[in-house]
C-alpha cells in the first residue's frame, strides 16, 4: 500500500474541506497514479489509475506545477490517453512531496464555468500552495497520534482558508461562527469569534435569503460594513449530514473589475483592424496613431457608420491607459432626465426607481481610462455646461451627493455634426467645443475611399465565412461592380451588413451580384415577375425605406409598422419574403 493509500481517510477529509473553500473538484493520486480521494462526482471511482501521459503523468515525472486552461489542447496532454473523453475545463496539478521525494499528485479540476472562473481567479493563490500542501501531508504521515493529527489538520485547513484571496466565513447548524480567515478578519476590521452568530454579521434580508436556500447557493451583493460582496453558501455533508456551512464571502468591486478586463480582452481593437488603403483613410489613421500616445482629446468627426469608435478604441489600446477601462456612451441615445446620472453617477434615494445602494456614474468607472462621448452633438444643453465643468476641474458629484469625486479619464468625443456651426448659432457651448476639438479627425465617407469598398467587402467576406462556417473565395466581378457604383447612404456598417447577408445566402463558391441586389433593393428585374410577384417587391422596398428614416430598432419598427398600417409581424414577414 501507498503511502498516500495509507491515509486515506485523512486526505479524504482535507479534500472536502478544499472542496468546500473552493467549490472545486479535487483529487488526489499516489505515485502509482492510482486514484487515492476524490470529489468528483460519477467521473471516477476511486483507486481507479489517472490516464498514462496525462498531465499527473507529467506531474509525476517532472515535479512541476501544471495550470492547463484548455486540457484537451495542451501540449502537455497530447499523449494522455483519455484525451478524447476528458470532459474538464481546466487543470491544475501539484506534486505532493514527502522526505525529498514525489508519493503522488494532488488535481484541482473545472467540469462548470462557474469552477473554471473560480480557478482563474485564484491562480495565483493555488499556485503558492505547494509548500503547504506537502506540509501537510508531511505531518499526517510524520503524526501518528489521533490527537495531533486533528490539531495539525485544523491548523493547516486554517493555513489553506487564510491563503485564500476571499473571505471564508465557517458556521455549525445553529450559525454561530466557528472560523473566520485573515482576508474577511482584514476586510472587516475585526474578528468574528464563536461568541457571534452569523446573523449578527449579515444583514437581515442577505440572512432569511441564504435561509430560504437551505444554506446552499449565492445570493449578493451583500453590504457588510459599507462593502459589497457575493456570498455563497456552501454544506459541509459528514455521512450523507450537514454539519455546517462554508461561506465564501467574495469582493463585488474585485468582480466587477474582473469583468471589465474581459470586457477589455474582448473589444480589443488596434489599428491593424482599420482596413483601407485610401489617402483619406490612411491620414486618419496616421492622426490617431501620433495622438494615441498623448492625452489630448481628441474629437472624431464623419458620417453615421464611417467607424468612429472604432477609431476611439484603436486610440485607447495604443494608449498609456490601455490597461484601464474603456467606456462608450451615446449621448443622443439617453433620456434626457438620465443623462447626469449616467455620466456622474447618484446617490442612494437621489430619485424614484435610483438603487438604494446608489451607483457610479461612467466617469467614475473609467476615472482613469477613455470615456467616449459618442454623438456629442445631441448632448442636452444644460449637461454642457456641466461636463465642460467637470472637464474642467476634473471632479464630479454625484446625483444626489454632495462629495467632489476625483476624476481624470481621457476623453475622445465624436459627431456626424458640425459642432463649429452649432456653437456658432449658439446650439452647442463654444467653450465646450474648443475643449473637446483639441484634435479634430475627419474621417471620410465610404463613398470617398474609392477601391477600399472592395478591400472592406473582402475583408468583411472573410470574417463572416468564418463564422458561418462557408468555403467562400471572394466576390466575382460583376459582385464588385455593383459594390463600386453603391452610394453608401450607411457607409462601412452598410457595407459589413450587406456582406453577412450576402454570405448567409450566397450558395456557390463567389458571392455574385444577385444577393447583394437583393439586399439593396434595386436592380431586380422586372420583366418576367407576375403582378403578385412586383407587388412584393414594391411592398418590401417602402418597408426598407420607412425602416431606413425611422431607424433599425425594435421600437423603430414597431413605428413604421403602425405609419403603413399592418402589424409588426406582418413588417417582419415581408421583410424576410
Amino acid at each position: 500500500m501507498s503511502l498516500l493509500m495509507s491515509i486515506r481517510t485523512e486526505l479524504s477529509h482535507i479534500v472536502e474541506a478544499l472542496k468546500a473553500v473552493t467549490n472545486v473538484d479535487i483529487l488526489i493520486v499516489d505515485e502509482n497514479l492510482d486514484r487515492v480521494v476524490s470529489t468528483v462526482e460519477k467521473n471516477f471511482e476511486t483507486g481507479a489509475r489517472a490516464p498514462m501521459y496525462s498531465a499527473f503523468h507529467n506531474c509525476m515525472i517532472t515535479g512541476e506545477q501544471y495550470f492547463l486552461e484548455n486540457p484537451k489542447d495542451d501540449p502537455v496532454c497530447l499523449n494522455c490517453t483519455s484525451r478524447n473523453t476528458c470532459r474538464e475545463l481546466i487543470e491544475f496539478c501539484i506534486p505532493v512531496r514527502f522526505s525529498g521525494r514525489i508519493i503522488g499528485v494532488l488535481g484541482m479540476c473545472a467540469y462548470d464555468e462557474l469552477a473554471k472562473q473560480n480557478l482563474l481567479m485564484n491562480k495565483e493563490s493555488y499556485m503558492n500552495f505547494e509548500s503547504q500542501l506537502s506540509h501537510i501531508i508531511s505531518t499526517i504521515l510524520s503524526e501518528k497520534n489521533i490527537t495531533r493529527k486533528l490539531e495539525y489538520r485544523s491548523s493547516e485547513l486554517l493555513t489553506i482558508i487564510n491563503s485564500i484571496n476571499e473571505g471564508i466565513v465557517i458556521v455549525n447548524n445553529k450559525k454561530d461562527i466557528i472560523t473566520t480567515n485573515n482576508y474577511i478578519n482584514e476586510k472587516l476590521k475585526s474578528t468574528a469569534g464563536s461568541s457571534m452568530n452569523l446573523r449578527e454579521l449579515l444583514p437581515e434580508t442577505a440572512y432569511r435569503k441564504l435561509s430560504s436556500q437551505n444554506f446552499s447557493g449565492e445570493t449578493g451583493p451583500v453590504k457588510i460594513k459599507g462593502m459589497e460582496f457575493m456570498i455563497s453558501a456552501n454544506p459541509i455533508i459528514i455521512k450523507d449530514t450537514q454539519e455546517g456551512t462554508v461561506l465564501v464571502l467574495s469582493d463585488f468591486d474585485k468582480m466587477k473589475e474582473s469583468v471589465l478586463e474581459q470586457n477589455r480582452m474582448k473589444d480589443l481593437i488596434t489599428f491593424d483592424e482599420i482596413v483601407g488603403e485610401s489617402e483619406a483613410i490612411r491620414q486618419a489613421r496616421r492622426e490617431a496613431v501620433q495622438v494615441a500616445e498623448r492625452d489630448a482629446s481628441v474629437l472624431i468627426i464623419g458620417e453615421t457608420g464611417t467607424g468612429k469608435e472604432v477609431f476611439a478604441r484603436a486610440i485607447h489600446s495604443a494608449s498609456r491607459r490601455k490597461s484601464e477601462v474603456f467606456m462608450a456612451v451615446n449621448c443622443g441615445a439617453i433620456p434626457e432626465n438620465l443623462i447626469e446620472s449616467e455620466l456622474f453617477g447618484y446617490e442612494s434615494g437621489s430619485f424614484t426607481g435610483a438603487s438604494s445602494s446608489g451607483r457610479a456614474g461612467r466617469f467614475e468607472i473609467c476615472r482613469d481610462g477613455t470615456l467616449f462621448l459618442d454623438e456629442i452633438g445631441d448632448l442636452p444643453f444644460m449637461m454642457q455646461v456641466k461636463l465642460n465643468r467637470a472637464l474642467e476641474e476634473k471632479e464630479i458629484v454625484r446625483v444626489g451627493g454632495h462629495t467632489p469625486i476625483k476624476v481624470n479619464p481621457r476623453i475622445i468625443s465624436a459627431t456626424h455634426k458640425n459642432l463649429g456651426d452649432l456653437a456658432q448659432k449658439g446650439l452647442f457651448r463654444d467653450d465646450l467645443y474648443y475643449r473637446l476639438n483639441v484634435v479634430p479627425i475627419y474621417l471620410p465617407a465610404l463613398r470617398e475611399r474609392g477601391y477600399d469598398v472592395i478591400i472592406l467587402a473582402r475583408y468583411f467576406l472573410s470574417r463572416f465565412a468564418k463564422v458561418y462556417g462557408k468555403d467562400l473565395q471572394g466576390f466575382t466581378a460583376e459582385a464588385e461592380k455593383v459594390l463600386m457604383k453603391h452610394s453608401f447612404p450607411g457607409n462601412i456598417r452598410e457595407l459589413r451588413n450587406l456582406v453577412e447577408y450576402a454570405v448567409i445566402f450566397e450558395e456557390d463558391s463567389l458571392v455574385g451580384a444577385q444577393n447583394l441586389k437583393r439586399k439593396m433593393g434595386k436592380g431586380i428585374e422586372t420583366e418576367d415577375l407576375s403582378l403578385a410577384e412586383l407587388t412584393r417587391v414594391y411592398e418590401k422596398t417602402v418597408i426598407e425605406s420607412k425602416i431606413k428614416n425611422l431607424g433599425n430598432s425594435v421600437d423603430s419598427k414597431k413605428e413604421a409598422a403602425r405609419q403603413l398600417g399592418i402589424s409588426i409581424a406582418t413588417l417582419y414577414r415581408k421583410l424576410e419574403s
